[in-house]
């Protein structure tokens, strides 16, 4: 008597999985989709070439990044934590550029369209503006164009990408034409960071930032 029960329980219960199976299939089935268009628009498109060939092999380059792969609360409850985190939930990034070895966020560039600001527009500017701010992500705002001179945005991602290469990099001083040599400044607001200076210090104090860029095609 109890086997037949526990058939009846096997056969119950398998029934009950083919029907849940069976209906998912089916709902799945309702469903039909088609492939979108391009992910960027004309100007964006614009943007993220140029910004390919600033960093070249010196940043990976991400289009319509969500905030939450880039930042993360740092609420001490949940509850703190639950609100900071749906609060840009459905927010992204226009373009964040990484470090080509880790992919770790190092700036983050968004387009502007040059419409004018509504509301929702200026609540998103806050949100990227406060989150890049408390988070130590650098921020940079690019008004849209069809063409972007590739000199110029390598000299703007300077500042926050290393786009020199130590061992190809040679340069000379602007004021007595002597080689120049790195150094880390050791004290100051710049402490840590490397810099050229003339190789004829003291007689000549002529100095340069580390990653500057010149490119002669901009003149």
């Amino acid at each position: 008597m109890e086997s037949i029960f526990i058939i009846l329980a096997i056969l119950v219960l398998f029934f009950f999985f083919v029907q849940k199976r069976f209906i998912k299939q089916e709902e799945l089935k309702d469903s039909v989709y088609k492939k979108k268009g391009p992910i960027l628009n004309a100007q964006e498109v614009a943007l993220y070439n140029a910004l390919l060939a600033a960093v070249g092999k010196h940043g990976v380059v991400l289009s319509k990044v969500s905030l939450t792969n880039v930042i993360a609360p740092m609420a001490t409850d949940k509850k703190e934590w639950f609100i900071a985190s749906n609060r840009i939930s459905k927010s992204y990034f226009d373009f964040v550029i990484c470090d080509p070895r880790t992919l770790e966020s190092r700036v983050v560039i968004e387009l502007d369209d040059g419409k004018e600001l509504n509301k929702g527009k200026v609540d998103r500017q806050k949100l990227l503006m406060h989150c890049c701010n408390s988070a130590g992500i650098p921020l940079i705002g690019i008004t849209v164009k069809y063409s972007y001179q590739v000199g110029r945005l390598r000299r703007l991602l300077a500042a926050h990408i290393d786009l020199i290469e130590p061992d190809k990099e040679v340069r000379f001083c602007k004021k007595c034409g002597s080689p120049m040599v790195v150094k880390v400044a050791s004290q100051g607001d710049f402490k840590g960071r490397r810099f050229f200076t003339c190789s004829r210090q003291p007689q000549c104090t002529y100095t340069e930032n580390y990653n500057i860029v010149f490119e002669e095609e901009d003149n």
